[in-house]
C-alpha cells in the first residue's frame, strides 16, 4: 500500500486530470506516482528496485482505460500525448533532483516503451 506525501504539479490534459505525488510505499522507502483522475492506484510509478537504480511501471489498465475513452482526433490525440510527456519528463527530472538523487533513475520517457504507448494511444489500439 503506498501513501501520498506531497503533491509535486497537478495538470488537466483533454478530459484526465494527472496528479504527481511523491510516496511512501511498503517497506517506508519513498517514490513517485502519477495518478488519474481520483484513482488509488497510479497509472505510472518510479520507484527502486536494484540497488542505486529506480524503474518504472505502467498500469496498463488505467492506460487502456484512457485509450479507448477518448473521443479526440488523431491530431488532438497526438497534441495530447506530447504535452503527457513533457508533463511526465518535468516530474521525473524533480524527482531524481529530490527524491533519487543519488539513484540512476531509468525514465518513461527516454525508454522504448514511449513508443508502443504513443502508438497505442494515437491509433486507439488496446492490444494486449
Amino acid at each position: 500500500m503506498l501513501h501520498k506525501l506531497i503533491c509535486l504539479e497537478s495538470l488537466q490534459i483533454g478530459t484526465v486530470y494527472f496528479s504527481a505525488f511523491v510516496v511512501n510505499l511498503d517497506g517506508g522507502n519513498t517514490g513517485f506516482a502519477l495518478f488519474i483522475n481520483q484513482e488509488n492506484d497510479p497509472i505510472f510509478i518510479f520507484r527502486k528496485e536494484k540497488h542505486n537504480e529506480v524503474s518504472f511501471h505502467v498500469n496498463e489498465e488505467q492506460f487502456f482505460w484512457i485509450v479507448k475513452n477518448s473521443q479526440f482526433t488523431p491530431l488532438e490525440r497526438q497534441n495530447f500525448f506530447a504535452e503527457f510527456v513533457e508533463f511526465l519528463r518535468l516530474m521525473e527530472e524533480k524527482v531524481s533532483n529530490y527524491v533519487f538523487k543519488k539513484e540512476k533513475l531509468i525514465r518513461f520517457t527516454n525508454s522504448r516503451d514511449i513508443i508502443r504507448y504513443k502508438y497505442l494511444y494515437l491509433t486507439g489500439e488496446v492490444n494486449r
